[in-house]
């Protein structure tokens, strides 16, 4: 019995993390090591609501494994070692009829955003290898940021006290154009000291979505290349003829030399590949030379000429044999254009090759860069990408990224070691990091300068008001450029009556109607005033000021009792498959938090009879709160005249939150926001179940809208995140933790942790985990009056901070207190802590 293995399967994540820029569309690196999910052709879920447009993996095949690695390494007097650097995906590669051909046996995965760290162990490999998959991504560096590549940069370690041979492979599979009619693929070698550069594109002109170019570079050792070849080559074909049955593949040269042929065909020969039999027997000697010489252009080619030349040469010798030759490669090749749409010629591939001393390290860093210039709407209405208008070409873009690879790479990687850097909770640190994922992965940046994410991915719109509400207090704080913009896109769709808009469609020049939803202007108000509070921007205040002002207006008409609580209307808002009636505390309270905070931009605008106004509306509006909504032991769902629902919301306070996150004044006695969380612990949290949105206490009546309704029994990760914040704001830290904890590990458990699900995958509004973090440091900026208030819920943290401005780190024990501003700066005149 003890001979036979045991497997324990356990769940792996679904999703990998996304690597590119900001609106550029991404690409994946999965734990199984592979790079997967290529959405940055225009096409599929991430680029259009169109069902028509499908994602490429439909054209490649399931495993859509488009780039892949391998290593080789070879100690002097030794067979060599080849590895994939992946599991799975291995193409047609017979990996174990050829055993020296394996996969890596372990992969270590630990995605830290923007940096993926990778570790691959293998007992047979003498080589030490790591890897750091990383987005160029700069905090307050929007346009770098918006760079549509990634950096792949590994590490390799010579353990040993022999001196080692090493060499990494990069293939690439040709995607450009995929099918297109005519694709007219061009492949491009350019080299230069210590780098050599392989970029993929078309002749053609046509305005395809996946028409424009690709280009993959490497640096750091010997570089080779196979500037272009049948796409069979890279995994591995069956040659048969007349010179015997044999396996064809690069790989089998990439584990004989450590190198590649430096040779391959710009572009496809479509006229020798539409070669006859009979036109080849009509050849001379000097056309048969010719023949045999352009087809050897191609590694598949050489490598079967090289093994007959060197084994019988007299073979080949002769126009009978290169007739046979030629006749062989040419129906070889028509054969490979046919098995694949659109996947015969064209790929390519890089390799370099160190040789290492014992105890020595060396660096290979692979570059990718993209561009895809024809991005379309759903409706056919041309788009574009902002990066079209900093970049010509793919070939560009790598340039760019690898000539600046020493400023952003170490940036990049800082960034992502701050985040990391806190003594609380680790649930907490990994919710907070792995959420900023989104802001890749969801994001649209128009040519037109246009900026918005996905509400969720590919689904519903595009900056939705309610959803912005939540999610995008990290987009503030490291792009506040692009969140500003996207205000300022809102407040333009702001009807005559004061009504914001819903949400973009994905044109970017309509938005739904979705004008009804009653908590979009408050919510429109309290972003702006946050907005203002973090960056100081009195000219965005003073451009917003309008659309405030008619935003308040509009929905003071809805309060038709006069007890300064809206009461009409209040059915759809973002929880759209439940109906409110009357005068509803969530609604309330967001109207309450809103004017606060038009009152606090008023000062500033000077705007007294405004100010003033409001000023006795949310005097009246909170007594009347606590009067009408206040039971005793938490707020109520609704109250319409006689009627009442005693739901207990979890999100029944978001607005009083809100209000407290961005330090505007108290808006109730702690007393209420107290009795009211602990009763949402007692009955709405579990630890199976997590934070339910509602729950109807033991003695309360349900009512039928109410009961069992598909949003009051879900849990939607954003409010969590949010609920766990405000437990931080009330010191309540072994709650917050617990809760950042379960929400962490259902989706560890689903294999999600990137992909949180609400209205779609990738929801936006779980990037609320940032919140957290502002409430463990108490990091509450008011730049326009020069006041920062850090007053951290924990006696003892050490915790990351960052601004529009800048970014770095909170210590605080019980004797000191630090602020260090690691990168840009922090202004105020006083400091509160």
């Amino acid at each position: 019995m003890g001979a036979i293995r045991t497997l324990t399967e356990k769940r792996t994540q679904s999703a990998g993390m996304a690597l590119g820029g900001l609106g550029t569309g991404t690409v994946e690196i999965h734990p199984n090591g592979q790079l997967n999910n290529w959405q940055i052709f225009n096409r599929g879920k991430w680029a259009a609501v169109d069902p028509d447009q499908c994602g490429l993996q439909d054209l490649l095949g399931s495993e859509n494994d488009l780039l892949s690695f391998y290593i080789r390494s070879q100690a002097k007097g030794k067979s060599p070692v080849v590895r994939k650097l992946s599991h799975g995906g291995a193409g047609n590669f017979r990996s174990v009829m050829y055993s020296w051909m394996k996969e890596v046996q372990e992969i270590s995965w630990t995605p830290e955003f923007p940096v993926c760290n990778m570790e691959y162990a293998d007992n047979a490999l003498s080589v030490q290898v790591r890897a750091e998959f990383a987005s160029p991504f700069l905090p307050h560096d929007s346009k770098i940021s918006g760079t549509p590549g990634f950096y792949g940069n590994f590490h390799l370690i010579n353990p040993t006290d022999q001196e080692l041979e090493v060499s990494l492979m990069g293939i690439l599979r040709n995607p450009i154009n995929q099918g297109a009619k005519q694709r007219k693929l061009q492949n491009r070698i350019t080299t230069e000291p210590n780098r050599t550069a392989l970029t993929m594109c078309s002749d053609s002109r046509e305005c395809l979505p996946q028409n424009g170019s690709l280009s993959f570079s490497v640096s750091g050792g010997e570089s080779s290349y196979i500037q272009g070849d049948f796409d069979s080559f890279f995994g591995a074909f069956v040659l048969k003829g007349p010179f015997g049955i044999t396996e064809e593949s690069c790989l089998f040269d990439f584990m004989e030399k450590g190198r590649l042929p430096n040779s391959g065909w710009k572009h496809k020969d479509d006229i020798l590949l539409s070669l006859t039999e009979e036109a080849i027997d009509k050849m001379d000697s000097v056309q048969l030379e010719c023949l045999v010489q352009k087809l050897c252009i191609l590694p598949s080619a050489e490598q079967a000429w090289s093994r007959i030349s060197q084994v019988s040469p007299k073979i080949v010798s002769d126009n009978s044999g290169k007739r046979k030759f030629a006749e062989m490669m040419l129906q070889q090749y028509k054969k490979a254009e046919g098995k694949t749409v659109g996947m015969d010629w064209g790929s390519g591939a890089l390799c370099s090759r160190v040789t290492l001393k014992p105890g020595e390290s060396r660096d290979m860093l692979f570059t990718v860069g993209w561009h895809f210039p024809y991005h379309y709407s759903a409706n056919r209405s041309f788009l574009g990408h902002q990066y079209s208008n900093w970049f010509q070409n793919s070939m560009e873009v790598c340039d760019f990224l690898c000539k600046n690879a020493d400023e952003i790479l170490p940036e990049t990687i800082a960034f992502s070691h701050l985040l990391q850097e806190s003594d609380v909770a680790p649930s907490f640190i990994r919710n907070w990091t792995v959420q900023l994922n989104t802001l890749l992965k969801s994001s649209w940046w128009l040519a037109n300068n246009k900026f918005g994410i996905w509400e969720g991915y590919g689904s519903c719109g595009f900056h939705t008001t309610d959803i912005t509400y939540h999610g995008s207090f990290g987009l503030l704080a490291l792009f506040p450029d692009l969140q500003l913009q996207q205000m300022e896109m809102t407040a333009s769709f702001q009807k005559a009556d004061g009504r914001i808009p819903h949400l973009f469609l994905s044109d970017f020049s309509t938005v739904d109607n979705g004008f009804e939803r009653i908590d979009l202007n408050p919510q429109f108000v309290l972003l702006v005033c946050r907005d203002y509070l973090w960056t100081g921007d009195r000219h965005y205040l003073q451009r917003m000021w309008s659309h405030v002002i008619r935003a308040m207006e509009s929905t003071e008409c809805l309060d038709e009792n006069e007890d300064a609580l809206p009461d009409q209307d209040t059915a759809l808002n973002t929880y759209d498959a439940w109906k409110f009636q009357g005068t509803s505390t969530y609604i309330a309270g967001l109207w309450l938090a809103s004017l606060s905070a038009a009152i606090r931009m008023a000062e500033d605008m000077k705007d007294s009879i405004h100010r003033a106004h409001w000023e006795t509306l949310l005097s009246t509006g909170k007594k009347n709160f606590i009067e009408k909504l206040w039971n005793g032991n938490y707020f109520g769902l609704w109250i319409d005249g006689n009627e009442r629902d005693e739901c207990c919301m979890s999100n029944q306070l978001d607005g009083i939150w809100y209000a407290r996150l961005i330090g505007l004044p108290p808006i109730l006695d702690d007393y209420y926001i107290l009795q009211s969380v602990q009763t949402i612990l007692r009955y709405n949290f579990h630890t199976e179940t997590g934070l339910v949105n509602a729950e109807y206490p033991p003695e309360t009546t349900p009512t039928l809208y109410t009961y069992h309704n598909v949003q009051a029994d879900a849990n939607w990760s954003g409010i969590e995140f949010g609920f766990a914040s405000f437990l931080l704001e009330l010191g309540l830290v072994p709650e917050a933790e617990k809760l950042s904890d379960i929400v962490e590990e259902r989706y560890f458990q689903a294999g999600r942790i990137f992909n949180h699900e609400e209205c779609g995958e990738y929801y936006y509004r779980a990037l609320s985990s940032w919140t957290m973090l502002l409430s463990l440091t108490g990091f509450k900026p008011n730049m326009p009056a020069g006041v920062l208030t850090v007053r951290p819920a924990m006696e003892k943290i050490t915790a990351p901070w960052s601004a529009p401005t800048g970014y770095g780190c909170i210590c605080q024990t019980k004797k000191k207190f630090e602020l260090e501003c690691l990168h840009g700066e922090l202004t105020f005149q006083e400091l509160r802590a």
